[in-house]
């Protein structure tokens, strides 16, 4: 009896050891226990990350608000992109400030100052603003646009819906770059602009226009500007690249305007114009460009030959589709170049030299 518990015993203790390595093997091998510890780590590490990015930039985000008559016209948000000592030069949006009579500033230290327009542009809804402060104000670095990659982790700062959600964060990612979005600048229901933006999927509301767009690194990488508002679709939100900002702000501190070409004329896409319009510009269906409506008295259309009721069909060798177009060709010339034009005249092709201004 003795030798037959003895017997048990020791199949009972081989037993235990057996499966003791047998848990030991498992738990070596099981790659979700070893993905779960490293999950929590990477975890830790970008809650981590994104806190000290939020510290780093929250000082340098403001809230902006606009009155007319002593009441509240709009609200938006802006960046400080430089200081010159306790002055304060914010980026904002055009769209922002431009009804205003007062600007407002609202700083992350509660301080509120009036702020002065330094100069703005509709075109690129861009403004630049000052503020005069009783502290030391912190800017962000303007990073480089051009390196932004799909993928991207980036931050949105601002104030949506106003100043009682001042500071609010949102983070996405960058969807794509390089967009161009119509823009509709005098509102007449016609495109008279394509904005290349930055798409983000990073919550983008009513107040955040004007605010940052801000990379891993704390850099500004763009200036939250537009979001597509359609229940059928989120997370469609565009950013002006920063090195667009860069460009169109150092315009507007040296001159408070952007100063750009002009042809001295009003016209419309052909493509625009109804069958009757097309009959009375003797304009055949299938000509593309843009009709000549009006030309300005003694301006460089007007010295050139050109008249109202003339199709420019080509601008400096390029054939034109739309307006649209044509003032994108017009915009990256310089005041004081010479343009070849050609252009239809009851249906006759002509060619002439336009000096712009």
């Amino acid at each position: 009896m003795k030798k037959a518990l003895t017997i048990v015993l020791m199949i009972l203790l081989v037993w235990n050891v057996l499966l003791t390595i047998q848990v030991v093997k498992m738990k070596n091998q099981d790659p979700a226990v070893q993905e779960t510890k490293i999950v929590r780590k990477a975890s830790t590490d970008i809650s981590s990350d994104l806190t000290e990015l939020v510290k780093k930039c929250e000082d340098k985000v403001v809230t902006i608000t606009t009155l007319v008559y002593g009441e509240q016209a709009s609200s938006g948000s802006g960046a400080i992109y430089r200081t010159d000592g306790k002055t304060a030069f914010i980026i904002t949006n055009n769209h922002v400030i431009e009804s205003g009579q007062k600007i407002m500033v609202s700083f992350a230290n509660g301080s509120e100052k009036e702020a002065k327009i330094v100069g703005k542009d509709a075109i690129s809804d861009l403004a630049l603003i000052k503020a005069e402060t009783d502290f030391q104000p912190e800017a962000f670095t303007l990073g480089d646009s051009s390196l932004v990659k799909k993928g991207e982790y980036v931050m949105a700062m601002g104030s949506p819906l106003g100043i009682e959600y001042q500071g609010s964060v949102s983070y996405g990612v960058i969807s794509g770059v390089d967009r161009r979005i119509d823009i509709d600048v005098d509102q007449n229901g016609t495109a008279d602009w394509d904005m290349l933006v930055l798409q983000t999927d990073a919550a983008i509301n009513p107040g955040n226009s004007g605010g940052p767009l801000i990379n891993m690194a704390g850099e500004l990488i763009g200036i939250n500007s537009l979001k597509i508002s359609d229940e059928k679709v989120e997370g469609f939100g565009f950013a002006i690249p920063s090195n667009e900002v860069a460009t169109i702000i150092t315009q507007l501190e040296k001159d408070g305007k952007v100063v750009r070409p002009i042809m001295g004329i009003t016209a419309a896409s052909a493509s625009d114009f109804t069958a009757y319009e097309k009959a009375r510009y003797q304009i055949d269906d299938d000509t593309s460009g843009i009709v000549i409506t009006s030309v300005v008295k003694d301006g460089p259309a007007a010295k050139a030959g050109i008249r109202a009721g003339d199709v420019i069909t080509k601008f400096d060798g390029k054939e034109l589709t739309s307006f649209k177009q044509f003032r994108k060709l017009l915009y990256e010339k310089k005041v004081g170049d010479k343009v070849k034009i050609e252009y239809l005249r009851e249906r006759k092709k002509s060619e002439t030299s336009v000096v712009l201004s």
